[in-house]
């Protein structure tokens, strides 16, 4: 009794089938791929933005009324400024710089923020009176970012969109501290985001 083979037309179809179970289990793939790269995406964007808005509020949470000198000039400038005038969104000087390897300074630190091509940056100096040698150290806080805004609450529940506050004297203006700061954040893929945070002291 003669084997009998495969013909031709059912070789064609076993592989038109083998084709068929391929694509369909390779689209299946490729989307798990997609949906598990977008997850990942978002997740990394979820993280910078928390870990962005908290570095924000350590800073204004822990404002101390220390202004600082002037680079150029016998001035001194405020504790906390915003606003008008200024060349950079906020500059504050907080406590707790973390002094982990024992170099020989202190725990204050002057601290700025500036908007530059949808990217919020943070800057600290390396001193608290600095000279104009001193070169500020800047990282990347978040992206895409559209817009900032800071509005500050004085002692007497006034909203100010600046700060010092108007209505201050000079020697009032340079230790002043808000009782707390809003913050405003456009971004250009979550939208807007909100923080209040209460000043310590």
């Amino acid at each position: 009794m003669r084997a009998r083979g495969f013909t031709l037309v059912e070789i064609l179809v076993a592989l038109l089938l083998m084709g068929i179970m391929t694509a369909l289990g390779y689209g299946t793939y490729r989307q798990a791929r997609i949906s598990a790269q977008r997850t990942a995406e978002s997740q990394q964007r979820t993280h910078e933005i928390e870990f962005g808005l908290r570095i924000i509020a350590q800073d204004l949470a822990q404002t101390v009324p220390r202004p600082v000198r002037q680079p150029l000039g016998s001035g001194r400038l405020p504790a906390l400024r915003s606003g008008a005038g200024a060349a950079t969104l906020l500059d504050v000087t907080r406590a707790g710089w973390s002094n982990t390897a024992g170099a020989p300074r202190g725990t204050l630190q002057r601290v700025s923020y500036r908007l530059d091509h949808e990217t919020l940056k943070r800057s600290y100096l390396p001193v608290l009176d600095a000279t104009l040698n001193v070169q500020p150290i800047e990282r990347d806080l978040l992206t895409r970012v559209k817009s900032i805004r800071f509005r500050f609450l004085d002692q007497n529940r006034n909203w100010s969109d600046e700060w010092p506050a108007p209505g201050l004297n000079a020697d009032q203006a340079i230790f002043a501290r808000p009782t707390a700061v809003e913050i405003q954040v456009d971004f250009k893929d979550w939208g807007a985001v909100r923080r209040l945070i209460e000043v310590a002291g």
